[in-house]
């Protein structure tokens, strides 16, 4: 069951970080405010990214479809870790860092990484369409108390079949579903595509600014994609080719790669090896035997 009255502390905690990073001229006037929970503590919603993940180690941002945005007032800020483990938002919108007022629908994005791979949830909410006691923006509104929104992982290229073709490697690769990644199920926050992206030599990491576009393909609502071709540049064989994806939500693009595929360029192979190549963990160290 949960525990209430730890939760209060937690939310008097995340209360007080809001009120000192409030600046004396607030960008939404009235202030508007973003939450998981109502303040009766009624209704609440969770996100779930996975076991132990901390607010430290989300990126993502919030925005509205008319371009306001939590600039850089990031989800380390108006996220906390909730005595279940999951994680809450609490979030003033006019908060110092932020771009304008938010109206409208706000759209939610975070994501993180994890041994399983990249893992997203993003969610949508109506401006003024509450519970009793709901913010502004109430992501509680039409749910159950206690529901989580559970991440989806960044689908990865999956080789499906490869051929050597002179100093190039010919593959195919398929990118699994990430539908249920859209939280709200909104279209306005859904997945709409990827761009494939390629480094050389080693995994630069799931920053998307490590990583060059190869090609951008459709994936509406986050779809399974069953074949894309692709070609591994094995001129150099000492040179191994990486391979991610960076999902695309309409306008807007994912804040990290998906776990990496690698093509081993060695040419003393009768066919490249295709290993998953994940980054370790972000975060304090998980007990044994949990994700």
């Amino acid at each position: 069951m949960r525990n209430a009255s730890r939760f209060l502390a937690i939310l008097g905690v995340a209360a007080v970080v809001i009120a000192v990073s409030t600046p004396a001229m607030a960008v939404c006037s009235p202030p508007k405010a973003a939450t998981t929970f109502t303040s009766d503590i009624l209704n609440y919603v969770y996100i779930d990214l996975g076991p132990g993940v901390q607010p430290s180690a989300v990126v993502g941002q919030y925005y509205d479809l008319a371009g306001a945005n939590s600039g850089t007032y990031g989800p380390s800020t108006w996220l906390f870790q909730d005595v279940s483990g999951k994680l809450s938002m609490s979030a003033n919108l006019g908060a110092e860092g932020t771009i304008g007022c938010p109206a409208g629908k706000l759209i939610v994005r975070v994501q993180t990484s994890t041994g399983a791979g990249t893992r997203f949830v993003t969610m949508v909410a109506n401006e003024g369409v509450r519970n009793p006691n709901g913010a502004e923006f109430d992501f509680t509104f039409g749910k159950a108390p206690g529901t989580s929104f559970t991440g989806s992982i960044v689908p990865r290229p999956r080789v499906t079949s490869s051929a050597r073709a002179g100093s190039n490697v010919n593959l195919q690769v398929a990118l699994d579903s990430a539908s249920d990644g859209n939280a709200g199920g909104d279209s306005s926050s859904a997945v709409t595509g990827y761009d494939i992206v390629r480094a050389s030599g080693t995994d630069p990491g799931r920053d998307p600014a490590g990583w060059t576009i190869v090609q951008t393909v459709t994936a509406p609502n986050g779809s399974a994609v069953p074949a894309v071709p692709l070609v591994a540049d094995c001129s150099n064989p000492a040179v191994d080719q990486f391979f991610a994806t960076r999902a695309i939500f309409g306008t807007s693009k994912g804040d990290m790669v998906s776990a990496s595929t690698r093509v081993n360029c060695n040419p003393n192979l009768a066919e490249p090896r295709f290993n998953v190549v994940p980054k370790k963990p972000v975060g304090p160290k998980k007990n044994a035997g949990r994700e």
